[in-house]
């Protein structure tokens, strides 16, 4: 289970504004990183997302995590999925507003997603009730198999 996570942003404060509606949650700054939000999701385990100045780098430092220098403009092949419990004309609205990349996407047949795209280059699959439903009922060893003629494990 996801506990919490980090992504780059611009603009991290509207950002985490954003985030926050697409799950009814609290954003607020974080402090440990300048220019740093995190997003609470306001459910009973906890979950966060920090949400980073696209040009902060995490980095192993000498005794724990460090920042650096990072291209603000390079896209990553990191991304997130999020339950929301918004329909996906909502969550495509919010993300307009930002002037971000948003779409209804299907996933091999298996799940829908709305792909949001943080700046552009961050993406965040944002699930609605629905598509969790589908999500959870396709995701499963044994489907994950069949969809891509994969052996049964040894």
């Amino acid at each position: 289970m996801l506990i919490h996570a980090s992504l780059p942003a611009r603009e991290p404060g509207p950002a985490a504004a954003a985030i926050a509606r697409m799950w009814n949650g609290t954003a607020m700054p974080f402090p440990p990183v300048p220019g740093a939000w995190i997003v609470f999701a306001g459910d009973e385990r906890g979950t966060q997302l920090e949400i980073y100045p696209a040009e902060v780098a995490l980095v192993p430092g000498p005794a724990e995590v460090a920042g650096a220098a990072a291209d603000a403009s390079a896209a990553t092949g990191v991304h997130i999925a999020i339950a929301v419990p918004h329909e996906a004309e909502t969550i495509i609205a919010m993300a307009a507003g930002l002037g971000w990349t948003a779409r209804v996407c299907n996933r091999g047949g298996l799940f829908d997603v709305v792909e949001v795209w943080v700046d552009d280059r961050f993406m965040i699959e944002a699930l609605t009730p629905a598509m969790q439903r589908d999500y959870v009922a396709a995701m499963t060893p044994a489907n994950w198999r069949q969809a891509f003629g994969l052996p049964e494990a040894a």
